[in-house]
Order: C-alpha cells, then sequence, then structure tokens
C-alpha cells in the first residue's frame, strides 16, 4: 500500500526558530506581516506578495534559488528519513516521521481522504508549485500503529544527533533527527507498506500536488520513480497518546430554528447547565458523556447553555449532527475550533447558536474511512500541527 522514501531534504543552516512558520493557510494577513519581518522566514516562500491567485509565484521561486546558493538553506549529504519529535505546551510528545510519500489517486485506496472539503485555493499552490518545483511544507498523515511497531525506529533516531531544535509558532518544542541507517528505513517502510494512510490536513495540498502530477505525465514524462510522483509527508501514528484529534464545534447564523422542539423529537434529553459554565468545563461534560451518549452542548443568548443527550447508536456524533439536527436547525453555517470562544459568543448574542461536541476517536476515524466513507467538512481538528520551514523537498 502506502510507499515512502528517504530523501535529501533543504533545511535552514542557521537558528530554525525565527524562520518556521505555520501551515500557510492558518495565517492570517497580520501574522504574515509579522513573519515576513524575518528576510529569511519560510513565509517569504509559502506566501509570496500578491492576492491568492495573483501572488508573485516567481519571487518565491528566485527567493527558494537565492537561498540555496547562498547557503541559507543547506541539503543534507545523505538520503535519511528524519524524526519529528514535538513536545506540546499541554505537556504531550508525539514522534513522526518526514519522508517522500507516492501519490495515489484516491480510488486506489492507498491515501484515504477522511472528510468532504471546502472549496480550496487549490489554483494559488498549484500555480506556486508549478513555479517553485518544490514542497515547501508537507502534508500531514495517519496512520494505524497501535501497537507502536514503529518506536524502536524513533529510538534509534534518537540515539544520534540533533539536526535542528526550537520552539514552533504554537510553541511546541521541536527536535529533529535523521533515520539513515538501511535495515532501520526499510523496517519503517516495511511496516507502512501494509497500511494506508489518512490525510490529517493538506486536503487541498494533495489534490493538488496530484494535479501537478497529472500535469507533467501529460507533458511525456512517465518515469514512475519522477519526483513528481511523490510528495513531501509528514506521517505520525494516530494511536500516540501525543496524537490530538479535537472537535471543530458548529456556529450557526441567519434563521435558526429554536433547538429544544427539534432535539426532544429526536430523543434528546436536555440538562441546563447554569450561567456559571465556563467553556473548560463544558468540554469535561461532554467528555464524561462520551462512551455511552451521543452528547451536545447547545448555546444561544436567551437559553444559556444546554446539555442534550441520549443513547449512542453506531453513528458519529458528527454524521448525526448533521444527517439529523442541522436540517432541523436551518441557518448559515459556520465554525469554531475554540470551545471557550464558542460559548461566549453564543451567550453574549454574537453568534446566533453555538454546538459544542466531542471530537472523534482514533477508532472511529479508521472505521468510518477504511470503509470507504467521508465525514461532514470540518470534523477533525488535528493538534499539533506540522510548522513550516523545519524540512523543504525540492524538484
Amino acid at each position: 500500500m502506502s510507499e515512502i522514501r528517504p530523501f535529501r531534504g533543504l533545511r535552514y543552516a542557521r537558528n530554525i526558530e525565527p524562520r518556521l512558520a505555520g501551515p500557510y493557510d492558518v495565517i492570517s494577513d497580520k501574522e504574515r506581516a509579522a513573519l515576513a519581518s524575518e528576510p529569511e522566514n519560510v513565509v517569504h516562500l509559502t506566501l509570496p506578495p500578491g492576492a491568492e491567485g495573483a501572488r508573485d509565484y516567481a519571487a518565491a521561486a528566485s527567493t527558494l534559488e537565492s537561498w540555496i546558493a547562498s547557503g541559507v538553506l543547506k541539503r543534507d549529504p545523505e538520503p535519511c528519513l528524519y524524526v519529528l519529535e514535538e513536545q506540546t505546551p499541554w505537556g504531550s510528545r508525539r514522534r513522526g516521521v518526514l519522508a517522500l510519500l507516492r501519490l495515489a489517486d484516491f480510488e486506489a485506496r492507498v491515501v484515504l481522504p477522511h472528510e468532504f472539503t471546502m472549496p480550496g485555493p487549490k489554483q494559488d499552490r498549484l500555480l506556486l508549485t508549478r513555479e517553485v518545483r518544490a514542497n515547501l511544507e508537507p502534508l500531514f498523515f495517519t496512520y494505524e500503529d497501535r501497537g507502536a511497531a514503529l518506536d524502536k525506529h524513533f529510538d534509534e533516531a534518537q540515539q544520534g544527533a540533533v539536526l535542528a531544535s526550537g520552539t514552533g509558532p504554537d510553541g511546541t518544542g521541536l527536535r529533529l533527527f535523521a533515520l539513515s541507517e538501511p535495515a532501520s528505513i526499510a523496517g519503517v517502510q516495511d511496516f507502512l507498506a501494509s497500511l494506508p494512510v489518512i490525510i490529517a490536513d493538506g486536503h487541498h495540498r494533495y489534490e493538488t500536488m496530484l494535479n501537478f502530477r497529472n500535469e507533467r505525465r501529460e507533458a511525456g514524462d512517465s518515469d514512475v520513480d519522477a519526483s513528481h510522483e511523490f510528495v513531501l509527508a509528514y506521517l505520525v501514528n494516530a494511536f500516540d497518546p501525543g496524537t490530538e484529534i479535537r472537535a471543530i464545534h458548529r456556529v450557526l447564523n441567519g434563521e435558526v430554528a429554536a433547538f429544544a422542539p427539534i432535539l426532544r423529537a429526536a430523543g434528546f434529553a436536555l440538562e441546563s447547565l447554569g450561567a456559571e459554565l465556563d467553556g473548560n468545563r463544558m468540554i469535561t461534560l461532554l467528555a464524561e458523556r462520551a462512551a455511552a451518549c451521543h452528547a451536545f452542548v447547545f448555546a444561544n443568548q436567551p437559553e444559556g447553555a444546554v446539555l442534550a443527550h441520549k443513547p449512542r447508536t453506531d453513528q458519529l456524533d458528527v454524521e448525526l449532527l448533521h444527517e439529523e439536527l442541522l436540517p432541523a436547525l436551518g441557518g448559515e453555517l459556520s465554525f469554531d475550533a475554540q470551545p471557550v470562544r464558542l460559548l461566549e459568543t453564543a451567550r453574549s448574542g454574537e453568534i446566533k447558536l453555538g454546538i459544542a461536541m466531542n471530537p472523534i476517536a482514533p477508532a472511529d476515524l479508521f472505521r468510518v474511512v477504511q470503509a470507504g466513507a467521508r465525514l461532514p467538512k470540518k470534523s477533525t481538528f488535528f493538534t499539533p500541527k506540522i510548522p513550516s520551514g523545519l524540512v523543504i523537498r525540492d524538484f
């Protein structure tokens, strides 16, 4: 199934910390301006100046070429897999591997999308890829390793020198290592060869790379091992305790129906949570119900926060919400991954209705996706995010 390969990455020759950035699609204009004040920050490559679809993509290509020529970026001497250790501000540790992943059409069931996506900036990323001929930031994938079989290879990599270290944009501590022993590389390859991988973050960018691959094939480049047949991937074990899947909560505005009658008609019991409830306590209350119940918190200005729950079925919470409740509620749907903010804006009347829910468990994610289904858009929030600028792969 999944085929990965080692590669010779481009890495910053100096301190990585001021040169890293978050994924391009979570950076606001204000954040970009602040990051760009560092002349060697990766944002000069991932978000060149200009509006989406009309950026100065040639400037990004020129900058990349200049950084390679001047030694800002240096190519590692030998192909390797890169092992990344992440220590989050909330105390968890995660390890994963950066590698080249062979591109596969979704129909092949090797690389699996897990949710429907909103129309995205695929053209913007395609224009950038054509110019820079590089993967400037890794795509984020998960695999199933309930027995932690790959940990021994990560342990081995961490016996070697630290290639780079620093704190990422979200406060996560980062240490990068090389896994270069052929037998160890083969061990990781052989394990992943028996598994599909799920796209955690980067559905649009993956589809962009499929489009770029297809363009190169149509141009006559039919080498199955050509660089355009692979993408820079960060692969993590979905069952690693440090891999967190959080919920993305729902926001409704506009003409929204009263929620209590709809919930009672659907078999939910309702409990008022009072005016003193805070966002963190709300998440705890939901988690306490997760095993036995479908559970949601509905919050708005006149009614405050209400816990809705009913006995669990085979449906996932997000499926039940989108199939049975949201159509009846109406309104205009948007999203908020921050439960504290969701509760505050609902109570203040800034939004018409906030709906908080539990996250999807890794086992449920793999069960649904491997059966060929996709979840509603914005069903998962994987954290921590992998920063851009740790390793670049050019072609």
